[in-house]
């Protein structure tokens, strides 16, 4: 074999990323490494690996590997995946868009949060093609759809990889059995309901009854008058008046003073209006944050079977809530825990 087993297939000493499949044998593998300008012959490799004694030991994943390495420190850098190092990065279950977007900018990542924004805001058309479940309404965002936990972030990744990390993230926390349509509303209208069952509740037996009551609202014609869009809105609004560096020492979800109390209608920009269920009918047009699974699944599987149509916190009571099938009942409640 002369040189063959010994000769490295080229002078160029940058490292590349090589990925191995599962199941490939030392034979494929060779070819593989041919084509890709790694090692000058097939058969020096297959000789080389046997030699070192690693035939059957090459593993499968991603490599780095340099055409100036011989035949023999290509086959040991095979039986060393290449682990690229990562970001950690944690992202709390039930926050909006711009929550996580604050997150990042305290952060040393290798992309912009700003860039993420965009593309949170505005999905390009590769995202929507390939995640089929998203059900996004005209020119929506993908507020709703962003899992949550502990990310590790490789860090080559840009804006775009992110968001599909954040969309993969959701698509393994929520099965697919429950992304799609139920009991006559779409996706979309799902989750917009479990955002708010899901900044609404803190204890998961409640949240079946609270999405109960939201449906029911909505059965009667009734408006859904939901505190937290009128926190969203109001949000929203403010942070149209802050520079992306001071999101992160904003307050989110405090619920607004006056105007914004009450049934008054938050005097914010029209296209946010839509948003406010104080004085907008029906589902609005899209969620007001990320849903647990447990709270699309009481969206899905509402407990309206009580009639009630109002609820409201138990003081010092770890997050549990009185419901009332009437207005006076629930007056009453309120005053009765303090709230009025």
């Amino acid at each position: 074999l002369g040189t063959r087993t010994t000769q490295p297939a080229g002078s160029d000493p940058t490292l590349v990323i090589v990925e191995i499949d599962a199941g490939a044998g030392t034979a494929a593998i060779a070819h593989q490494l041919h084509d890709a300008g790694l090692v000058a012959d097939e058969i020096g490799f297959i000789y080389a690996v046997r030699s070192a004694g690693l035939d059957g030991k090459l593993q499968a994943g991603q490599f780095r590997v340099a055409a100036t390495m011989t035949p023999r420190e290509v086959a040991v850098a095979l039986t060393d995946p290449y682990r690229e190092p990562t970001v950690a990065v944690d992202i709390r279950a039930g926050l909006r868009i711009e929550q996580i977007v604050a997150k990042l900018t305290t952060l040393d990542l290798p992309f912009e949060a700003a860039d993420v924004l965009e593309i949170l805001r505005h999905p390009t058309d590769s995202i929507v093609s390939d995640y089929p479940w998203l059900d996004l309404p005209k020119g929506g965002t993908l507020e709703g759809r962003l899992g949550s936990g502990s990310l590790s972030v490789p860090v080559s990744a840009t804006a775009e990889s992110f968001v599909r990390i954040l969309l993969d993230r959701f698509a393994e926390q929520v099965p697919s059995k429950y992304r799609g349509s139920s009991g006559g509303y779409t996706f979309n209208e799902i989750l917009t309901i479990a955002s708010i069952v899901e900044k609404e509740a803190a204890l998961d037996e409640e949240r079946p009854r609270m999405a109960g009551v939201y449906t029911y609202r909505l059965q009667l014609g009734q408006g859904l008058f939901a505190d937290p869009s009128i926190i969203w809105v109001a949000d929203s609004a403010a942070l149209r008046k802050l520079s992306l560096s001071k999101w992160a020492a904003y307050e989110f979800w405090k619920f607004p003073a006056k105007p914004y109390s009450g049934l008054v209608p938050p005097r914010v920009p029209a296209d946010l209006v839509p948003w406010n269920t104080f004085v907008r009918g029906g589902i609005p047009p899209a969620p007001f944050c990320s849903p647990t699974l447990a709270s699309i699944i009481a969206a899905r599987e509402p407990d309206s079977s009580r009639k009630e149509l109002y609820f409201v916190l138990i003081p010092n009571s770890g997050g549990r809530h009185d419901f009332s099938k009437t207005l006076a009942e629930h007056e009453a409640k309120a005053r009765k825990y303090g709230w009025k």
